[in-house]
């Protein structure tokens, strides 16, 4: 993927699509490439990520009725799994869970939001949350934001061009190191953390993931310099799930939002 979006990187990038992808599966697969295909394609495309979205926006109650590791289960599913297989089952998850009652008290400490690379490890969302937070929502590589936006299609254009040009313009890899992709992958933090009413934010790198290295060690002091966030960062190994370290540092980090609550609000009964 280029590393900048221009014109002509969009116009680059829908023919490498072309070339190395659908022409591929066609020639071996026999799949249906034309115009109106794609646009079947995403209009399943389009109404899992509305129900994936509508789930994720759940987690902003302040009493979930589900949690972390389940969406993140949901959600890595949709992304492997044929759109036309999973849809009947995302459809009955969703009307279920609106009828879902959550425990009377919430079973959480804190609320985090989890920024960096590379998440396809369920394991790593339980390990945070049985350390005693809920991962309110997720900015990842494989996690909704980006990745679950839906797709708007024009007639006038082929679809393969909007779908390249969508993907270029949401996505916030750190290997885009463009002014306004660094501001942007900044900006999307703090508003996901302030929607989800999250605590603090944890901001992971995978080991050898070198672009989310160099962004987690700069972004991680900003958001907590400058936007006031309590951040957790952490370089962590591809299956993190069994890590003592990591389980610890994360009850560590739980322990201190709860402190900064509990003062927060003795500030406030003070002042009241």
């Amino acid at each position: 993927m280029p590393y900048k979006v221009e014109s002509y990187t969009v116009k680059q990038y829908r023919i490498q699509m072309e070339i190395r992808l659908l022409k591929v599966m066609q020639e071996n697969y026999g799949v249906d490439i034309s115009d109106s295909a794609i646009r079947q394609a995403v209009a399943e495309h389009n109404e899992v990520c509305r129900i994936l979205t509508e789930i994720g926006e759940m987690r902003k109650a302040d009493n979930p009725v589900i949690t972390g590791y389940e969406y993140h289960i949901l959600n890595l599913v949709s992304y492997t799994c044929p759109k036309k297989c999973i849809l009947p089952y995302l459809r009955e998850t969703l009307e279920e869970l609106k009828t879902r009652q959550p425990d009377p008290k919430p079973w959480f400490r804190a609320r985090v939001s989890v920024v960096g690379s590379e998440i396809d490890d369920p394991g790593f969302t339980r390990l945070i949350e049985d350390s005693g937070a809920m991962v309110v929502s997720d900015r990842y590589c494989f996690g909704s934001v980006p990745g679950r936006e839906v797709i708007e299609l024009k007639d006038d254009e082929p679809a393969l061009d909007q779908i390249c040009r969508h993907y270029l313009d949401t996505a916030e890899c750190a290997r885009y190191i463009s002014d306004e992709k660094v501001h942007q992958r900044r900006e999307t933090a703090d508003r996901l953390a302030r929607e989800y009413k999250a605590d603090g934010i944890i901001y992971e790198q995978m080991k050898f993931c070198d672009f989310w290295g160099f962004e987690r060690a700069l972004v991680s002091h900003i958001m907590s310099e400058e936007k006031g966030w309590p951040v957790l960062s952490i370089d962590r190994p591809y299956n993190a799930k069994s890590s003592g370290q990591l389980r610890t540092r994360f009850q560590a980090f739980v322990e201190s939002l709860e402190i900064k609550k509990i003062r927060k609000a003795r500030e406030e009964a003070n002042n009241g």
